[in-house]
């Protein structure tokens, strides 16, 4: 389980890109909060600020006015410096159309971030290994990333975003590019890093297949939050059922009944931000 005794908390966060006449709003005082072990889907129209929204939560940019605290730190006023720190420390990223390096194996595609965060080589491949069979990836570990599908491509990546065992993921568009099942299966997975692992999962999507699969949600439009609502999951669901039973196979598949716990306990230890 990870120990995530903070929300991720936006306040009154106002962000404009250009001045003067070529001021354009991207988000004009948004508050919310991302609690640990839940699902928050966060949607709009294009244009919204959804996506600046997620920068901020991400650590990428900084509000003009207004605040955010990513685990109880604070990123306004931080050094470039330590908001990368704040990145590798924190946060783990899962983006529509992938972002894998196709020159790499797919352990490499894990593996190196943890070589850039100063892990072992040995330790870094041994990581990698152990996240794809985890996420049914193991007899494509060699494998090339145009030599997976879409749903794998994908899951490769959710792998590669916790590599480092972060407390927080950022999903934008994750299940867009894909099909109903790779996409559900994909959602799954995601479920399940917030409600097995205590993780904080925002996602920013217009798939309303992923519905079932969240605690919240939040509509942003013109750069303002204007409706938040719980999510009503239905308790019995035979595809859920099924993921369920695929992800405890992969599970099982990696020698660790309880969910592969004991190979998150293999990720770097990266030092404090506080």
């Amino acid at each position: 389980m990870i120990q995530t005794p903070e929300s991720l908390i936006v306040e009154d966060a106002v962000l404009t890109y250009g001045k003067g006449e070529f001021a354009t709003p991207a988000l004009r005082g948004v508050s919310l909060t991302a609690k640990p072990g839940e699902v928050l889907l966060i949607r709009g129209p294009s244009g919204s600020g959804k996506t600046t929204l997620l920068q901020l939560m991400g650590a990428m940019k900084e509000p003009d006015k207004g605040s955010v605290s990513i685990c109880g730190t604070p990123t306004t006023g931080l050094s470039q410096k330590r908001l990368r720190a704040m990145r590798l420390n924190r946060i783990g990223f899962v983006f529509q159309f992938f972002n894998l390096l196709s020159s790499l194996r797919a352990w490499e595609n894990i593996a190196a971030p943890l070589d850039i965060i100063g892990m072992d080589r040995g330790a870094a491949e041994k990581r990698a290994k152990a996240l794809l069979a985890e996420f049914g990836l193991a007899d494509r570990a060699d494998h090339f990333p145009k030599q997976l599908s879409g749903g794998q491509r994908q899951r490769l990546a959710v792998a590669r975003a916790i590599a480092h065992d972060p407390p927080v993921i950022l999903a934008d568009e994750p299940t867009a590019a894909l099909d109903t099942e790779n996409g559900q299966a994909v959602a799954q997975i995601l479920r399940d890093l917030a409600v097995k692992e205590g993780r904080i999962v925002v996602l920013v999507s217009h798939d309303h297949r992923l519905e079932p699969m969240v605690d919240r949600e939040i509509t942003i439009e013109d750069g303002r939050v204007v409706e938040e609502r719980g999510a009503a999951r239905p308790k019995s669901n035979a595809l859920r059922s099924t993921l369920s039973a695929l992800i405890e196979a992969r599970r099982a598949a990696s020698g660790d009944g309880r969910g592969g716990s004991s190979a998150r306990q293999e990720g770097p230890r990266i030092s404090s931000l506080s």
